[in-house]
């Protein structure tokens, strides 16, 4: 795990500076609860159930049409300048008429079919613990940081959504990381240098600055 987000560290100050929000006191801030866990990997908890709220991201999913949703936090100095973190996590969600359940995929894993609205919150919008950054990443105290996040519903781009997709199964899986020398490094800075010209919804919001 720490190997995994010292590689995501590495690669942010490359690859995400021309996709990510912009360091602004301009963002509204969300609440989020932050913790440190055993072995120093900050942990985030926040909810964005608003990106399918939207009366027509509702509509289509009460029609049985898929809905992608994409989401980026980027770690900020406070300070002002490139992000240096990266976390994020993808889900796609379709309601099956005939069965009347939400058919759900999250980071391109199929979970068991969801019986209501609250199920599909509960794996794609309320995040609990999310992985963030470990100490090293941070150069200086936790406080000088804070979390920019970036909400797409039906990016425009479906090689984007499955890059992100391939990027976090690959990042979680047995190695825990991945390096320069990787073939999905290379894709995951390609996918990140460009910038996505629009979707169905965006959101962007950021959180209060890290604890110590």
């Amino acid at each position: 795990m720490r190997a995994r987000l010292r590689a995501l560290g590495a690669a942010a100050a490359l690859a995400l500076a021309s996709v990510a929000p912009a360091a602004s006191a301009a963002l509204p801030v969300r609440a989020a609860k932050f913790s440190w866990d055993k072995v120093g990997v900050l942990r985030a908890s926040f909810s964005f159930r608003d990106a399918l709220d939207d009366k027509a991201i509702a509509k289509k999913l009460a029609n049985g049409l898929e809905v992608k949703l994409v989401m980026r936090g980027y770690v900020y100095p406070n300070a002002g300048g490139d992000p240096i973190a990266l976390t994020a996590h993808t889900c796609s969600i379709a309601y099956d008429l005939w069965n009347e359940v939400f058919l759900v995929s999250v980071n391109g894993q199929k979970s068991k079919p969801v019986v209501n609205k609250k199920g599909v919150y509960r794996l794609c919008t309320d995040l609990v613990d999310q992985p963030v950054t470990d100490r090293p990443t941070l150069r200086n105290k936790p406080q000088d940081y804070y979390l920019a996040v970036k909400v797409e519903v039906n990016p425009v781009s479906a090689d984007t959504l499955k890059k992100v997709q391939q990027w976090v199964t690959r990042s979680t899986g047995a190695s825990g990381s991945i390096s320069p020398g990787d073939a999905l490094f290379a894709s995951f800075v390609g996918v990140f240098m460009k910038k996505i010209a629009t979707a169905d919804l965006a959101l962007d919001f950021q959180t209060d600055p890290f604890p110590s």
